[in-house]
């Protein structure tokens, strides 16, 4: 049973006006942490030049005050101070379910934690510098800590610190660029804390040795003080027991309302009051689902299919509307974190995660997961049907299984992963380190190897074989999809998809065409940067392709064109022809279809 008609519209008005309030609260909570950040950023390496002595940390501070006592930096900073901590708590008001990943978990407790001790910190520096005349310099702050604070002050840091990274880890882990300086951001996340504790233990005891004369301070003045930082923690825990018992009521209140009717395909039926967004309920009844940035509408991982309800639902945001523009979602796609149904509703998760994942799990992205610039091999045993009828099983097997050993052997020695085994042939990729160049120069110099050890397993088989064995190798070099899937029976695999893959294999189906073989693409070729003698040039149809792609047919083992002695490194070239050999590139058709398996010849 549905709510009343007027409730309903009542709760969808409501539930828009709370969807555009979190919209903007978002982006408001995001400015003013970076302001936190970059103050923390700066404050820390300024500690971090303690290593080098007092002197040193107090000409980095006069830079440093030059903006942040400036009246932009002051209302930027205090504004953000005040600003961050009002909406984060909001943000957390607003859940209906407190059942979250770990990380989220941890994220909520350090900010929660973190007032503890920066008010004192706060106080103790600014406060009284500005009302009390106090020497702000960094000899004097460093007498005052050192050694009694010395703890408090270093898990301050610590906490701060944490509860920053792991906001900016959210912010970007679902773009496609993070990939490419992940690493560095841990560099820089683990050696700006560590550098900032050892310049302020170098930096503390250097204050204390300066023989500096004690500060004079008033009894009047550190009652003011402590009064002050009694005050501004009740202040910030009042208005967190304000929410708590904001909370508390809102349970009460919809707890004695009506309940919607929620459908999740696959997943059965649930009974609940409304107020929660879809991507709480599933975290709630223990439903698999994906959710990479963790409801913040920055990525779609969450997303789903309204079945039936569309209608009663508040239209996106302005951040769910502008990533579902983004990523082009067709009609009735939602967000399941954006949406707090008033009514019942039918939706269906389009992103599955593991059937088993336990209760309230989030997936889990997997590191190397994202599209990339990769080099795909396609390989394939020609006539292996005519040879696997002439050959007894155990032979059969036998053979294939040294096949398959040398093929690993020269994939791997050439930094390559094998994707696939597939009867008689193979996938591999090259690129998932280093450079698109090096992938390339790679892949070919493994498809090298590939046929000088077909042409070893014919000398040492060639009397028990009744046909030599050849092989089909296709190379192609593009953007493509890599990731990993796998369930509990069949075990984990990483997978590679895309054009780029189909694209390789039509390739290695025209290898039977062209009598080649190895076909690379001009992709390649020019990916790779270097000049290859012996080929020919060529022009493969590809299915879905309008215009041909460009490739070259080697009839051996690719090899590098070897430089004159004295002659200057040569400039990246094109292929050449062979003498003889066509002067315009050889059309080639395109493969029956690239889905199926190429006919043996």
């Amino acid at each position: 049973m549905s709510l009343p008609q007027n409730a309903g519209a009542r709760g969808g008005a409501m539930g828009a006006g709370m969807q555009h309030v979190s919209s903007w609260s978002r982006d408001i909570r995001l400015a003013s942490g970076l302001v936190l950040l970059a103050f923390a950023t700066s404050h820390f390496l300024n500690h971090a030049v303690g290593i080098f002595g007092v002197q040193a940390m107090e000409a980095v501070q006069n830079w440093r005050y030059w903006f942040w006592h400036s009246w932009v930096g002051t209302v930027a900073l205090y504004g953000s101070l005040v600003v961050h901590p009002f909406f984060a708590l909001l943000r957390v008001a607003e859940r209906r379910t407190f059942k979250m990943p770990a990380r989220e978990m941890l994220q909520i407790a350090l900010g929660l934690a973190i007032p503890l001790l920066l008010v004192d910190h706060i106080i103790n520096t600014r406060v009284m510098g500005a009302y009390f005349h106090v020497d702000e310099s960094y000899h004097s702050v460093l007498r005052r800590l050192w050694p009694y604070s010395m703890l408090t002050q270093s898990l301050l840091l610590l906490l701060v610190w944490a509860h920053g990274m792991i906001g900016i880890h959210f912010l970007l882990r679902s773009r496609e660029s993070y990939r490419h300086w992940r690493d560095v951001f841990l560099l820089g996340a683990i050696l700006v804390p560590l550098l900032a504790l050892i310049g302020f233990f170098v930096g503390a005891r250097e204050a204390q040795l300066m023989g500096l004369p004690p500060e004079l301070v008033t009894r009047a003045q550190r009652d003011m003080v402590a009064f002050n930082v009694t005050s501004a923690k009740a202040v910030f825990y009042g208005l967190v027991g304000c929410f708590m018992i904001f909370v508390a009521a809102r349970e009460i209140r919809v707890r004695t309302t009506g309940q919607i009717t929620m459908r999740f395909v696959g997943h059965g039926t649930r009974r609940l009051a409304p107020g929660p967004t879809v991507l709480e309920m599933f975290r709630r009844f223990g439903i698999p689902h994906a959710a990479l940035c963790g409801g913040r509408a920055r990525c779609a991982t969450c997303r789903v299919l309204v079945i039936d309800g569309a209608d009663s639902l508040p239209a996106p945001g302005a951040n769910e509307a502008r990533l579902l523009r983004r990523i082009a979602a067709p009609d009735r796609v939602r967000l399941a974190c954006q949406i707090r149904p008033r009514d019942d509703l039918q939706v269906q998760i389009l992103l599955a995660s593991r059937l088993n994942a336990a209760p309230g799990r989030s997936l889990e992205p997997d590191a190397m997961l994202g599209r990339r610039d990769l080099t795909v091999m396609v390989a394939d045993l020609r006539a292996f049907s005519a040879l696997s009828e002439r050959q007894l099983p155990q032979e059969l097997i036998g053979l294939l299984n040294r096949f398959f050993d040398e093929m690993s052997q020269a994939i791997t020695a050439h930094e390559g992963r094998i994707d696939a085994f597939y009867g008689d042939g193979f996938m591999a990729v090259f690129g998932l380190e280093g450079t698109p160049a090096r992938a390339a120069q790679a892949a070919i110099a493994a498809a090298a190897d590939i046929v000088r050890a077909v042409e070893a397993l014919n000398r040492e088989f060639g009397a028990a074989l009744p046909l030599p064995l050849r092989i089909g190798i296709g190379i192609h070099t593009g953007n493509a999809i890599i990731g990993a899937v796998g369930n509990d029976n069949l075990g984990r695999r990483e997978i590679t998809v895309g054009e780029t893959v189909m694209i390789a294999s039509q390739l290695e189906s025209a290898t039977r065409r062209v009598l080649a073989d190895v076909v690379v693409s001009d992709d390649t070729i020019r990916t790779a940067a270097r000049t290859y003698p012996g080929t020919t040039a060529l022009k493969v149809a590809i299915k879905g392709r309008e215009a041909p792609l460009a490739a070259f047919g080697f009839a051996s083992a690719p090899e590098i064109a070897r430089r004159k002695r004295g002659a200057d490194a040569p400039a990246a070239a094109a292929p050449v022809a062979p003498p003889g050999g066509r002067a315009d590139p050889a059309p080639v058709p395109a493969a029956p279809d690239p889905d199926d398996k190429p006919a043996e010849p």
